[in-house]
């Protein structure tokens, strides 16, 4: 007997689209490709010699816990520095329960979406987007309410307008999504 699994898939799943980001890092194996679409580093900027260091030093001091499962939110000693430094160079009120570590951007954005999004839920998020957000917010039913931008980065005006739009018919945003640094895809 043949199962086909795909009629066992949950809602949500079968929501799921492909990713482009996944297709566009498709095109980066290419011999001889030098592409800025994936938003690939450069190789040679990669600290490899302390990298190895790093791991050299760690399993020399700490080999018999190098390699085992760790807590959930992340290695405790890399939380409570993580912490400090928030405290000591940014003055931020910040304790070891505050800290998650997380595989990359990628995963936070998506702990985030089930943390704070329900189905039907509306979030606002700056036009370009990284297509990774928009897709892990999509795959909890959240409805997606686009704010361009100018040259001197979020079109207020417009963000004002849409509030107001949105207020008019009940409707209050969970949280507003923007990367105002180095935004990714733009660079801005």
């Amino acid at each position: 007997m043949v199962v086909n699994i795909e009629r066992l898939f949950s809602k949500r799943a079968n929501r799921l689209r492909s990713s482009e980001i996944r297709e566009l890092l498709k095109l980066t194996q290419m011999p001889g490709m030098i592409s800025f679409a994936g938003g690939l580093p450069n190789p040679k900027a990669f600290p490899v010699d302390i990298i190895h260091q790093c791991i050299d030093d760690t399993f020399k001091k700490n080999s018999e816990k190098a390699l085992q499962y760790g807590t959930t939110e992340g290695v405790t000693k890399l939380r409570r520095v993580l912490a400090e430094r928030m405290r000591k160079t940014r003055g931020i009120d910040c304790e070891l329960h505050d800290i998650l570590i997380t595989s990359g951007a990628q995963q936070a954005l998506s702990l985030a979406a089930l943390v704070f999004i329900d189905p039907g839920d509306t979030y606002l998020t700056s036009v370009p987007a990284y297509l990774g957000a928009v897709q892990a917010f999509h795959a909890y039913e959240a409805n997606c309410e686009s704010i361009p931008m100018d040259e001197e980065g979020i079109d207020t005006d417009s963000l004002r307008r849409n509030l107001e739009r949105l207020r008019r018919t009940g409707i209050y945003p969970k949280f507003f999504y923007t990367v105002p640094t180095f935004q990714n895809p733009s660079g801005e």
